[in-house]
């Protein structure tokens, strides 16, 4: 058994310097520009200071502590600080450093937005820049690396305590659903929670107006079912790669189908399946184009301005994809970068599936025996 678990923790998962270097930089730009701290309202947290003493009821942990919600002028400080780790994050900086900052930044930050109201589904999203710091994925396209302040090795076992925390996050939304009855034939839960996003939030986007008029107890109990055992599968899948990009590949199908029927978008797991794309075949096609960059570990003053300027302008501003994501053409409260994420992942999964069944033909005809002419 112990043999197994070495085999799973430290052989199922690949990764190289430059594919983990990708993943980093894809990871801090999404944050950066897709959902700027301070001004998307999934990475928002000013709210929390303006409320009363008396909103301010935090889980438990340190927060409970203190006597009410943090000022707000506190709130601003922290999105400047993790904008400015993002930017460090980036561009490599001392990554490991900024990795933990972004975290630590992210929990708190997060925190004290929990302790006024709803907890939303962001954790794995959070503990991300943790996980993967022990990957050393600042190995490549860094200044760690240019500097050589960083090993070239990476370590590729974080990868599979980022499967497992995936898996038990799903296994945990599906088990809640299966003791609250989501598999009773005599009511329809997911129907249920749609009529509820439809009419109470206002949700009647893409396809909600159309599902509004199925009344079909079997369609909506094979979703109930279906969305059960899809989550519950989640932790099972992990033990093999494969399974665990099928699952994948479905679970961006299951957002897909959450934010066309329901209008949510769960925007922040997309970056995290992401760790799981083959990131190293795309770093191998970039290595020369990368390799002709300028070397700005050689011009650290610039360096420096450069990213002290993009940090306070993204604080400040915001990211230009935020400006007018908000148009006119939706009823819910989706935005159009969230759309825009969903529609981003699913070609992905179609360009990664594509690949692997190209790669499969290719494999079938070099093994076909070749037929030989008798004359």
């Amino acid at each position: 058994m112990r043999a197994d678990l070495d085999r799973w923790l430290f052989d199922t998962f690949s990764a190289s310097p430059g594919g983990l270097g990708l993943y980093r930089i894809l990871y801090a730009s999404f944050v950066l520009f897709a959902f700027t701290p301070g001004h998307a309202e999934l990475l928002d947290f000013s709210f929390a200071g303006a409320l009363p003493d008396a909103f301010f009821l935090p889980p438990p942990g340190p927060l409970m502590l203190l006597p009410g919600p943090p000022p707000s002028w506190l709130l601003d400080a922290l999105h400047l600080l993790l904008t400015g780790s993002l930017v460090a994050l980036l561009v490599g900086y001392r990554t490991r450093w900024a990795s933990w900052a972004v975290f630590g930044l992210l929990l708190t930050g997060y925190g004290f937005a929990f302790s006024v109201g709803k907890i939303n589904h962001v954790m794995l999203f959070v503990l991300l820049p943790l996980v993967m710091s022990l990957t050393n994925w600042g190995a490549a396209y860094s200044l760690d690396a240019q500097a050589q302040r960083t090993p070239r090795a990476v370590q590729t076992w974080p990868l599979a305590l980022l499967a497992l925390l995936i898996g038990f996050a799903m296994f945990t939304a599906g088990f809640s659903k299966l003791i609250g009855g989501w598999l009773d034939l005599g009511s329809q839960a997911t129907q249920g929670h749609f009529v509820k996003q439809f009419f109470a939030r206002g949700r009647q986007d893409f396809l909600a107006p159309w599902l509004l008029q199925v009344d079909s107890v079997v369609f909506w109990e094979m979703l109930d079912w279906g969305t059960v055992l899809f989550e519950i599968g989640f932790l099972v899948a992990v033990v093999r790669k494969r399974t665990m990009r099928l699952f994948l590949a479905a679970a961006i199908g299951f957002h897909l189908g959450t934010l066309l029927m329901l209008n949510i978008a769960f925007v922040f797991n997309y970056i995290v399946y992401a760790a799981f794309i083959s990131w190293s075949p795309l770093a191998k096609r970039l290595q020369d184009g990368l390799a002709r960059l300028p070397n700005a570990a050689a011009a650290p003053r610039l360096t420096l301005l450069v990213g002290t300027v993009g940090t306070l302008s993204l604080w400040a501003y915001g990211s230009p994809l935020l400006w007018g994501s908000r148009s006119a053409g939706l009823v819910s409260d989706l935005t159009w970068v969230e759309v825009g994420c969903a529609a981003v992942a699913v070609a992905v999964v179609l360009a990664e599936g594509g690949s692997h069944l190209r790669k499969l033909h290719r494999a079938h005809r070099q093994q076909r025996p070749t037929m030989k002419r008798s004359g």
